[in-house]
Order: structure tokens, then sequence, then C-alpha cells
């Protein structure tokens, strides 16, 4: 492969393909699962250079004296060796009307051993922002080693055949802040309990675009 989309690799192995807290194609938001929601998930990375991958994990949303949390964990299952397990927590404030913040970790081993494959973990500070009930708007920051990152993004719920298709796009920097990475994808509802997305991630500078697809399979206690 060549070095760019070796990078690009190595930001979709941290911030999509392990411990994906809520959120758009490949930045978090202040959404969580509902209490009492399970999410299974399931999702593959591809591209001209990028041999395809599959990775799956869980995550579920929990209310604690009115504050939303949400807890998760993933792993890459192939190619080459399967794992490492990591986890993401996510703890969610409203602000004000139509307004979130969330703090969060992903990306996190719970052994040392698991960090060292893992790599390092992915934490996060972001705002959510319902824009006039038009669409919704989200902006933060990541911290991680060597690759901190605005992050921006943008969202808008329609319905189509009575089902929610929700349009997103959002931008975060890659290689030590040196480049944007930008996509566009969409998320459907083609039943209550199950759910698709798919989104095209391409570096705004240089590099080969790389395309996800994603399951999601959502049990309600």
């Amino acid at each position: 492969m060549h070095k760019h989309t070796l990078a690009l690799a190595s930001l979709l192995l941290t911030t999509a393909a392990f411990a994906t807290p809520s959120g758009l194609n490949n930045i978090p938001t202040a959404d969580t699962p509902p209490q009492g929601t399970v999410v299974i998930q399931g999702w593959t990375n591809f591209g001209n250079d990028y041999d395809a991958d599959f990775n799956m994990g869980f995550k579920t949303g929990f209310d604690v004296f009115g504050q939303k949390l949400e807890f998760g964990a993933d792993s890459h299952l192939f190619p080459d060796k399967g794992g490492p397990v990591v986890v993401q927590f996510k703890y969610v404030q409203n602000l004000w009307k139509g307004g979130q913040l969330a703090l969060g970790i992903a990306n996190l081993g719970l052994t040392s051993e698991l960090n060292d494959r893992a790599g390092d973990p992915f934490s996060y500070a972001l705002l959510s922002q319902d824009v006039c009930g038009l669409f919704r708007a989200h902006a933060g920051f990541g911290f991680q080693t060597q690759n901190n990152s605005v992050l921006l993004g943008l969202d808008k719920t329609v319905k189509v055949l009575d089902r929610d298709l929700q349009l997103r796009t959002d931008f975060v920097q890659i290689q030590d802040q040196n480049q944007w990475l930008g996509s566009l994808g969409f998320l459907y509802a083609l039943h209550k309990n199950f759910v698709i997305e798919a989104w095209a991630s391409q570096p705004l500078d240089h590099g080969e675009t790389i395309y996800t697809a994603k399951f999601n399979i959502v049990f309600n206690f």
C-alpha cells in the first residue's frame, strides 16, 4: 500500500473501525442509544488500495440521574490476526434547547498489551446543536498522540417510506493535522430493528477514497 493509504487506514482503525461511539461517518456526536437498547454492529472498509476487512461490536445507552451515558466494545475480526477488543465510553450533558455536550474516549484497551496492539486511545469533546429544526451541526476536538484533530459535521433527517433517512457529512483532520478527510454518507432505518449505513471517505489533499458499509441490529429490552 502507498504511504498515504496506510495513513488513512490508520485513521479508520482509530476513529471509525474500533470502539465506535454513536455519531456520523468518521466523527462522534452527542447521540447515544436509549436506555434498554443494545445495538450490534458489523462493518467493512474497502477501496482501490485497501483490502476489505470486517469488524464487529456493540453499544448501549444508560440514563443516570438525568444524564446520558454510552458504553461499547469492538474488535477487528479479519483479515490477519483478529482483535484487539477495545472499549468506548461517552457522557452527554444537555446544555440548552437543542444543544448538547459530549465527552468521550474510544479505542481504549483495558490492559497494556491490548493498548499496545490497538494504538493510542482517542478522547474527544464535542458540541451538537439543532439549527432551527433544519439540520444539526457538530463541532469538537479529538485528542490522540500525534493525531489531534478538529471534528466538524452536519446531518439532516427526513422520512422515506415512513422510515428515517439521515444524510450526513463530516470533516476530520488526519496525519497529525497535515490534511483533512471529508466524508459523505447516509443512515437508513429499514426496520425498527435493522439499520444500514454507508459512506465514502476522501482525503482532501492526496489519497485514495475508502468506502464503508455498516449494519446495525437493534434490540430493545
